[in-house]
């Protein structure tokens, strides 16, 4: 041993600590066996720490543990020579095994066993009662993602273990701890599903089971479940009943929950036309919580009542509502603080701001209808209601509505087809600021298009994107413009830009499909209406379209296939049967083709373009006498149209029934006496039926005819002549005088 070596010679000492023969000493062996240590398992409590209970290995001390400073010195074969004493310190040459905990060692003789824990009755009853209420819950989620079905089966597998668990307790005798509350909660699902699911009737027996059992706390909220079973049922007295008797039993600390009662009741009697309890109820609430959807129902009730004065003093009870969200200018970037901008970029459009744009739009909407809405009612001309709304707007927390309820206003006016006030309201806006001012210009630029007044329409379009170059709806205006003037490449320019501003510009998008289709490129033309598909599923319109293009393309099966699918939304629609019969006849099928017509003509018979189609079609299969039906109601609609007279006796005269024809050439002759075609054809059949002395007036007179029709047209000859030659000397003149000015 050096004299180095602090901890050197410790392992070679002979100490009475010196457990590698602990193993063999009998004596040993004997105590430890009668021990607790002994007889007891280790404890499985501690995790990581492998103990000998587990593997069921023998277990034996081992020789390497260091014991505690508690361990007698007596214990094992205390050699007697050289014995190191007892220290606070252990020795340096100590060894690790992983197989020993607290000098446990595992090639010891001692066995320690676990012993299997069993299970009570009451702890399998638990078990089974957290699967059942695990079931149930699973069924709350299948109902709020919808999956009925889902929700419905989980819920009765969910009753039918639990009548299971209770039936397993009553065998058992453990009724004294029977789970109320699982057993509520499973038949509260049950029904609420079986609600959901339709099936009334179940749902209200289980409800009955839970209201009459005075185990389960929840009676009144039950009540208005069943109320709401009886809502849907549409036999309102009775909601309206179970919603009393629910707010009888809610106690008053649960203010909100009575509140959503008495608007269900107030739903009911709106239902029922009960205007006047719908606005008590609804009064109680909008006392307590005012609130805008609360407050327009209400309006909605005094509209329904005719009561002018309680309309304007709820109207301004709405607008002393506070928004409570915050203005654009709280999300203005700082000029100086660079923190304050790093969080306004990340909150600028996070879902907080995106909701509050969304209740912003809602409750903007709110208002802007309940003016156009009591604004004709409250006073006896609309015009003196929209002034009194507007200047009560004008001092609330929703000033900035005050132009587009203006601007609603002239739309009002349009509607009435007032045009004139409808301009010179919007012209007021042409001295205001420009946002309002660019709204105003672009609706009177759609006004005076509607007007055909096209100048003005491009003055105001102009102005418009002076204010704002950016503006889809000036854009298209300008475009709308051009469009009528057949100036398509320009129009197709500006539909394209606003299309840039916004792509989801409906109108530029259709106008430049119309345009395209004017212009001949009906591959584009049909990109934008497929695009206009894809916004717009239902849309009818686009069908037509579609169609339309297709079938100038002569692609009539796409043709056929579109028109189809826009008829089977409106089968009674006769242009759309038109039009697939006019597919059938381009392809020659005119048997197919009679059978769209006639369906046509039977859903609207006065259409002259299917009346004449169906009568061309029976004189071209040799049935003239049919036609004679078709063209006797174009002519009694059309009075006034020769063509339709000559057609009827063209038929009489085709079927031989020339006695019939030749009476109504004379009557076609005597209301138009100057049509040379009746007269030929009087000349005609006077003479095939020997009337010779008719036939010779009828000549005369045609003769005369002629020759007024041959004045005519020479004098419009002669007067177009004289207009081109003053024409053609007008600009002589102006050229002579361009050079003498030039000189």
């Amino acid at each position: 041993m050096s004299d180095d070596d602090l901890y050197g010679g410790y392992n070679d000492d002979d100490s009475p600590f010196n457990t590698e023969n602990l193993n063999y000493d009998q004596q040993f062996q004997q105590a430890v066996a009668k021990t607790s240590a002994g007889r007891r398992p280790p404890p499985t409590g501690m995790r990581g720490i492998p103990t000998a209970g587990f593997n069921k290995q023998p277990v034996m001390l081992g020789k390497t543990g260091v014991p505690g400073t508690a361990m007698k010195r007596g214990i094992g074969t205390a050699s007697s020579g050289g014995g190191r004493p007892m220290t606070a310190v252990t020795g340096a040459g100590f060894n690790s095994s992983k197989n020993m905990v607290a000098g446990i060692d595992p090639s010891s003789s001692i066995t320690l066993t676990l012993e299997p824990k069993i299970e009570s009755e009451e702890e399998k009853i638990k078990n089974l009662e957290k699967n059942v209420s695990q079931l149930a819950e699973e069924s709350c989620f299948a109902s709020e993602d919808n999956d009925k079905q889902a929700a419905m089966e989980k819920a009765k597998e969910a009753y039918r273990k639990e009548r299971l668990i209770i039936k397993q307790r009553e065998e058992k005798n453990l009724t004294d701890q029977t789970n109320t509350e699982l057993t509520g909660f499973i038949l509260l699902n049950v029904a609420c599903q079986y609600a959901n699911a339709g099936n009334h009737a179940e749902g209200l027996n289980i409800y009955n089971i839970l209201t009459k059992n005075k185990i389960f706390q929840l009676s009144g909220r039950l009540k208005t479940n069943i109320g709401n079973i009886f809502f849907q049922q549409k036999q309102y007295l009775k909601a309206i009943k179970m919603y009393r008797m629910a707010l009888d039993q809610i106690p008053i600390t649960n203010q909100e929950l009575k509140l959503q009662i008495h608007r269900n009741i107030a739903l009911s009697f709106i239902k029922m036309g009960q205007f006047n309890d719908a606005a008590t109820n609804y009064e109680i609430i909008f006392k307590d919580r005012p609130d805008l959807k609360i407050g327009f129902n209400l309006l909605l009730c005094y509209y329904a009542l005719g009561d002018r004065n309680r309309m304007k003093q709820c109207f301004l009870e709405l607008l002393k509502i506070p928004l409570k969200i915050p203005d654009d200018d709280d999300y203005q970037s700082h000029p100086t603080d660079q923190q304050a901008n790093l969080v306004l970029e990340v909150t600028r459009d996070d879902k907080l701001r995106r909701y509050e744009r969304k209740k912003k739009r809602e409750i903007e909407h709110c208002i802007v209808t309940a003016v156009k809405l009591i604004a004709p009612a409250i006073d006896t001309d609309f015009a003196t209601g929209y002034e009194f709304c507007i200047e009560q707007v004008k001092m609330s927390e929703y000033k900035d509505l005050a132009h587009d309820l203006e601007i609603q206003k002239a739309i009002v006016y349009l509607k009435a087809k007032n045009f004139s006030m409808a301009i010179e309201t919007l012209k007021d806006f042409e001295k205001r600021d420009i946002k309002v001012a660019s709204s105003a210009a672009t609706n009177l630029s759609f006004l005076y298009y509607l007007e055909k007044d096209l100048q003005n329409a491009h003055k105001y379009a102009d102005l418009s994107l002076r204010a704002d170059k950016y503006n889809p709806a000036a854009l298209t205006n300008k475009g709308n413009c051009y469009y009528a003037e057949s100036e398509f490449e320009r129009a197709k320019h500006f539909y394209e830009d606003a299309l840039k501003v916004d792509a989801s510009c409906v109108e530029a998008l259709y106008n430049l499909g119309l345009t395209y289709s004017k212009i001949g490129l009906y591959e584009q033309a049909l990109d934008q209406f497929f695009k206009l598909h894809a916004m717009q599923r239902n849309n009818t319109q686009i069908y037509v379209k579609i169609a339309e293009i297709n079938a100038k393309k002569t692609d009539y099966d796409q043709a056929e296939n579109w028109y189809m699918q826009a008829l089977r939304a409106h089968p009674k629609d006769s242009e759309l049967l038109k039009c697939i019969g006019n597919i059938y006849d381009e392809q020659g099928d005119r048997s197919q083709a009679f059978q769209y017509y006639h369906d046509a003509y039977r859903f609207d018979p006065s259409n002259l373009q299917t009346i004449e189609w169906l009568g061309t079609y029976y004189i071209d299969s040799q049935y003239p006498e049919k036609a004679v039906e078709y063209f006797e109601k174009a002519a009694l609609g059309r009075p006034s149209q020769v063509k339709w007279h000559l057609m009827v006796a063209s038929c009489y005269r085709k079927s031989g029934n020339y006695a019939a024809a030749l009476e109504k050439y004379k009557m076609i002759h005597t209301r138009f006496p100057d049509n040379t075609e009746c007269l030929k054809f009087l000349v005609r059949i006077c003479s095939d039926l020997g009337y010779t002395q008719e036939a010779q007036e009828f000549a005369n007179k045609l003769k005369k005819a002629e020759k007024m029709i041959e004045v005519k047209q020479a004098r419009i000859s002669s007067s177009d002549k004289r207009k081109m030659l003053i024409k053609g000397r007008k600009s002589t003149f102006e050229g002579k005088n361009f050079i003498l000015l030039n000189n």
